[in-house]
């Protein structure tokens, strides 16, 4: 995914103790070790469906330093401007603490990209060893300052396309100053943002299974439509986008009071008409529909099968329990 990583910088911010260490110096990027290490974490995040969508506010600090850092290319000024952002906010909050601010510019996809990669110190432990009259003592100590591996998924980023400065990014909101801030977004960006396409796919989820329990309707046969939907026009073609008009139509066909009032809560909910989604989103969606009984008994099965009883029968009984009845099966395994 990533073509290069161009140039890097790191500082240290440990708001827990009150100390800010800037570097000097820029990170060698040849190295192999550390250049692995920030490649693999940006590519760990850059396509994460939990990023949002941004847009600099007019008066936006950062975005005047963006546009300094195109013109004079000086990652040093552009990255402490960051981290003293960073560590001011980190320092005024109401939980401070230790990490490493990782300021790099990567070429994806022709595009040059600039990314602020917030690493949370981590406690963990390593061996010492030490010397005692000639004898060696292999001890096992506490360090307080393990960056996050690269099996772990950063919780605060931002990505800036350098071309035409569109804003991704992924914050944690935290009491700064008695008030609720994203450290991110409000402190370090200044920029106005969408909720994300995860935000987005799960409020679209959410709302249609209210508005169907609402109105008496049977909320599985809906999932199960949305999930039909996906298959049928975004897991298995080229459009990467979930359009909530015709999700409406499709869920609610028939139904044009459930359908409209689904389409005021998503307008509530500012829920794009056109949600992006990536793979991760899309797997998930056109999963298998997975149901827990109260007896202990769960089941998953293709969405298209609860419609069509030549699979699966949900039969009511009269003494208003379920059953629930699967058809033609050739062979049972034992998983």
């Amino acid at each position: 995914m990533i073509a290069s990583l161009k140039r890097a910088i790191l500082h240290i911010m440990d708001a827990s103790s009150g100390m800010l260490v800037l570097s000097d110096e820029e990170l060698d990027v040849s190295d192999a070790s550390i250049n692995t290490f920030i490649s693999k974490h940006i590519e760990k995040v850059y396509g994460d469906a939990a990023l949002r969508k941004g847009e600099f506010a007019e008066n936006s600090g950062f975005k005047y330093q963006m546009t300094e850092y195109v013109k004079n290319q000086d990652l040093r000024a552009l990255s402490e401007f960051t981290a003293k952002r960073l560590y001011e906010a980190i320092a005024q909050s109401d939980t401070p603490d230790a990490s490493d601010l990782i300021v790099c510019e990567f070429n994806t996809d022709e595009h040059d990209i600039l990314a602020v990669l917030r690493c949370e110190n981590k406690i963990g432990y390593t061996h010492q060893v030490t010397k005692d009259e000639g004898k060696v003592k292999n001890q096992i100590i506490n360090h307080y300052a393990i960056l996050p591996t690269t099996s772990q998924k950063i919780s605060e980023c931002a990505f800036v396309d350098l071309g035409d400065m569109t804003v991704r990014y992924k914050g944690k909101t935290r009491n700064i100053d008695g008030e609720k801030t994203d450290l991110i977004a409000d402190i370090l960006l200044e920029c106005i943002y969408d909720i994300s396409p995860r935000e987005s796919v799960n409020a679209v989820r959410k709302l249609a299974k209210k508005v169907t329990e609402e109105n008496g309707g049977d909320s599985i046969e809906t999932l199960s439509k949305m999930k039909e939907y996906i298959t049928e026009n975004i897991a298995e073609g080229e459009n990467k986008f979930l359009e909530t008009e015709k999700v409406a139509e499709k869920l609610f066909d028939g139904k044009p009071g459930m359908r409209e009032e689904f389409k005021e809560q998503l307008e509530k909910a500012q829920v794009p008409q056109k949600v992006e989604v990536n793979p991760y989103v899309t797997k998930k969606l056109a999963s298998n529909v997975k149901l827990t009984t109260d007896i202990g008994v769960e089941i998953s099965f293709p969405a298209e099968y609860y419609t069509n009883k030549d699979y699966i029968e949900f039969i009511n009984n009269e003494d208003g329990t379920i059953s629930i009845q699967i058809n033609n099966i050739g062979e049972v395994l034992n998983k």
